[in-house]
């Protein structure tokens, strides 16, 4: 049981939170993680973006999953720094609180920021209303399952509507998406499993250079992320350093990661993290006052 905010659900996760602990390691480390698995179902934790031998990856079929009631032994070097995750790869469970963060370090890289603030985006409705295998049924019984692909490989899932309706096919329009914004409008948008009536809060002090690793864990949204009163600077995507460029704004599909760089002005400011096309956000504060 998790607390969204005020909103208790049900859910699954790795340990008692969502998202679950941060995993951190410098480049050429080797990592050695245990998954034990207590569900009533086979799972699996595939390391999303890192270059990884295939049994080990935690996709099937080359990493078998892990049976219920037993465990596995994920053992890999990370061979290049940036900012990773890890999610389950087996049937509706990236619908779930299952995802963590992954960040790699280069001890060798100057380091030109003060602080930093990991943010990680997702649609939610485990435990708040219709399951996401029930909203799944209903979306291959109208026809739409085969068309309805989230990121990672995964089916297309989602909740009830704000309106009240349950998951919905045509939840809007979207000029940056090319029209198509998704197949389900879902009840709550996260960052750091916090609903934007309670959220997140991030404190810096006026000044500071703050490197943002923002990480898209949604199975149906692309966000469009701003933090109110700032530029933000995009030095990486997907883990890999690019031309430093500078934006009002960024779009962040489904598994995609953008690093970017903040000076933190003085005051309270809204990190927003619009679910494009669908008519609602996300939202974290960032306090420098």
């Amino acid at each position: 049981t998790v607390d969204l905010g005020g909103k208790m659900v049900k859910t699954l996760g790795y340990g008692d939170t969502v998202p679950g602990p941060l995993i951190r390691a410098n480049v050429g480390d080797e990592l050695e993680v245990v998954l034990t698995n207590k569900l009533d179902h086979p799972t699996s934790m595939h390391w999303h973006g890192i270059a990884l031998q295939n049994d080990m990856d935690g996709a099937e079929p080359a990493t078998p999953n892990v049976p219920a009631g037993q465990s596995f032994t994920y053992r890999f070097s990370v061979p290049d720094a940036g900012t990773y995750w890890a999610h389950p790869h087996v049937g509706l469970d990236l619908d779930t609180g299952l995802y963590l963060p992954l960040i790699v370090d280069d001890p060798k890289a100057r380091a030109d920021y003060d602080a930093e603030w990991i943010i990680m985006l997702d649609d939610w409705t485990d435990g708040v209303g219709r399951s996401p295998q029930q909203i799944f049924a209903d979306l291959q019984k109208n026809g739409m399952g085969a068309m309805g692909q989230g990121g990672m490989g995964q089916p297309a899932m989602g909740g009830e509507s704000p309106m009240g309706g349950m998951g919905q096919a045509g939840t809007g329009g979207s000029e940056l998406l090319g029209g198509d914004p998704g197949d389900v409008t879902y009840p709550y948008y996260v960052i750091n499993g916090r609903i934007p009536e309670a959220p997140t809060t991030f404190r810096a002090k006026p000044g500071q250079r703050i490197r943002l690793r923002i990480i898209n864990a949604g199975a149906d949204t692309a966000f469009r992320v701003a933090l109110g009163g700032h530029t933000l600077k995009v030095t990486h995507t997907d883990g890999f350093p690019v031309v430093p460029t500078d934006v009002d704004a960024l779009l962040i599909g489904m598994g995609e990661r953008y690093d970017a760089i903040v000076t933190a002005g003085d005051g309270v400011f809204p990190l927003v993290a619009l679910a494009e096309g669908k008519g609602a956000a996300a939202r974290a504060l960032l306090a420098t006052g």
